[in-house]
């Protein structure tokens, strides 16, 4: 299709979403399947406590912002929605009415199920499947009143919609809204990744090509006064609290001052919402009729959109470095193998690049926990490459310390020669012979004291391990060798390095080439579009930096990384 480009959008306000729905959802479901959360008895939305809690859990710094100042997010609630749609929760979404004089239904008891079973199918599908189950469970959501026309069905919405008045008669309820969106998002993959078109020519497109893509050409419907022929449902006000005019079917904009703006609305939903477009709308704040038309100058769609719609997403890409970082890149959020990477590893970075590194802590909690669990064959089934050997060792020694039980208060566990005897009465279960988890521990150590041998009891406070005496004998205290070898010196050489994570590609190689021709000292790594270079050496790097600062206004964040030892 031949679109007018837009050349010039400096003088529009550019807006892209930056939140990522598939992390959110995820980060939602996984905190409900952690804890009970009970909704709200009259509204039944989620606790504010909640909304504070997964507004830090997903991290965006806007979304914190607003809850701390209003309370709740649009966001959130979007998400806890959606969750709700996807089938990865359920909770009552009907209510009962309390009493004869209840106008409104109250939700006593409501707390959010999780349906693991639900979620758990999701996971194992691939991520282009995934990502198509979302998106068609988006398209599907709609009735006479919830749509693009009448609300701001997804939170990035600003644009307002028409009256609901009558919505439920007249021409609306003949409007598949379904086929409709997915008409749109079959005529936008037509187009380039990254230009900017304008959107009334794409309306005039659709009223010369599409006339009827939303609106059937033949409608039979029960009309009423207040809702009469094509376009009797949408009326319009030139004051935000007046009396509103018909929109006649017969005008020569008739076509525009409706259906142009559904697609205004429609680009601000479902596409915006998943990042498959971005919008730019007219700075002018001063609003002349209700609802609003002709706000949105333009509109480009993303690389991200038309490789999905193509079904051209391939896996993730998983690396793991001798540094014990593991490196994620993937098109979309990999929910499937974040779930997996983290019950052993901590995020350390979680934009442009999905940064994690293991944590020996969290190996072994996952293996005392599972006890046939093999981290070493999950992680080479996920990565693309080969393990580093050391990664290999490390987890083979973190495997044959994870041997752990669980001891419970009021019982202890007996270390002792395999021909002592206890009365049966004192024995819960025999481990070994030598080992035995045992009650009443302080009148076996007064018997055994009784019969002249020489016992040690170790009381264990709840939050630590005691360490039994040095002269102590026990299977669980390892005595290293007696050496005698004298001590050789050695010296450990330590360098710094700085690395710097690129939002895109195109930046990463433009400022690789001007390093190169600098002959400057680096290392590249395009997986994760990251350069590494020495500590010592970043006073000429900002030097070089400034050949960019002609197009681009560059600001250096400094990243929040976790170290272990």
């Amino acid at each position: 299709m031949d679109l007018k480009p837009v050349t010039n959008i400096n003088d529009l306000n550019v807006v892209s979403n930056r939140s990522e729905l598939r992390r959110d959802v995820h980060t939602f479901v996984n905190y409900t399947r952690e804890r009970e959360v009970k909704r709200t008895h009259r509204s039944n939305d989620l606790p504010k406590a909640d909304i504070k809690r997964l507004a830090k859990l997903m991290g965006d710094p806007e979304i914190q912002k607003q809850v701390k100042i209003t309370g709740t997010s649009p966001w959130i609630d979007f998400i806890d929605h959606l969750a709700l749609l996807l089938g990865f929760v359920r909770y009552d979404t009907e209510g009962e009415y309390m009493g004869y004089t209840s106008t409104e239904p109250s939700y006593p008891d409501n707390y959010i199920l999780f349906q693991e079973q639900t979620y758990d199918q999701f996971l194992l599908s691939s991520l282009i499947e995934q990502e198509e189950y979302i998106l068609n469970a988006l398209i599907k959501r709609y009735d006479n009143s919830d749509n693009e026309f009448f609300s701001n069905t997804c939170p990035f919405s600003v644009l307002d919609g028409f009256d609901r008045f009558g919505c439920a008669t007249g021409v609306v309820p003949t409007i598949r809204f379904d086929k409709a969106r997915r008409h749109l998002l079959e005529l936008l993959k037509e187009f380039n990744s990254g230009v900017w078109y304008s959107t009334a020519s794409f309306c005039q497109y659709l009223k010369k090509e599409h006339p009827y893509f939303l609106i059937p050409q033949n409608i039979e419907v029960r009309e009423r006064w207040w809702a009469k022929g094509r376009y009797g449902n949408f009326r319009v006000r030139k004051k935000r609290w007046g009396v509103s005019e018909e929109i006649p079917e017969n005008a020569p904009d008739a076509f525009e001052r409706v259906e142009g703006r559904y697609v205004e609305r429609f680009l601000e939903n479902i596409p915006l919402t998943m990042r498959y477009v971005d919008l730019a709308y007219d700075k002018e704040e001063d609003q002349k009729i209700y609802p609003a038309i002709n706000n949105i100058k333009a509109f480009r769609v993303t690389e991200r959109f038309l490789r999905v719609m193509k079904r051209e997403i391939r896996k993730p890409r998983v690396t793991v470095l001798p540094t014990f970082e593991i490196h994620v890149d993937s098109e979309l959020y990999p929910i499937s193998v974040m779930t997996q990477l983290t019950r052993f590893a901590d995020v350390l970075a979680d934009d442009v690049a999905i940064v994690l590194k293991l944590e020996k802590n969290k190996v072994a909690a996952q293996l005392a926990e599972h006890e046939g669990l093999n981290v070493t064959a999950l992680l080479e089934e996920l990565a693309d490459n080969a393990l580093p050997p050391n990664i290999v060792t490390d987890l083979e020694e973190w495997t044959a310390h994870a041997e752990t039980f669980t001891l419970f208060e009021g019982f202890g566990l007996l270390e002792c020669a395999e021909s002592l005897k206890l009365p049966a009465e004192f024995i819960v279960t025999d481990i070994s012979p030598e080992l035995k988890i045992v009650r009443s521990q302080d009148k076996i150590y007064s018997r055994l004291e009784s019969s002249e041998l020489v016992p040690i009891l170790v009381k264990h406070p709840g939050s630590s391990f005691r360490q039994p005496p040095k002269d102590a004998q026990s299977v669980f205290l390892k005595k290293a060798p007696v050496t005698k070898r004298k001590k050789k010196a050695v010296n450990i050489k330590r360098n710094y390095s700085v690395t710097l994570y690129f939002p895109s590609k195109a930046l990463l190689k433009r400022f690789s080439k001007e390093l190169k021709n600098a002959k400057f000292p680096f290392s590249v790594n395009e997986l994760t579009n990251a350069i590494t270079f020495s500590e010592s050496q970043e006073p000429q790097l900002k030097v070089h930096l400034k050949a960019l600062e002609k197009e681009y206004k560059i600001n250096i964040e400094d990243m929040d990384l976790k170290t272990s030892l």
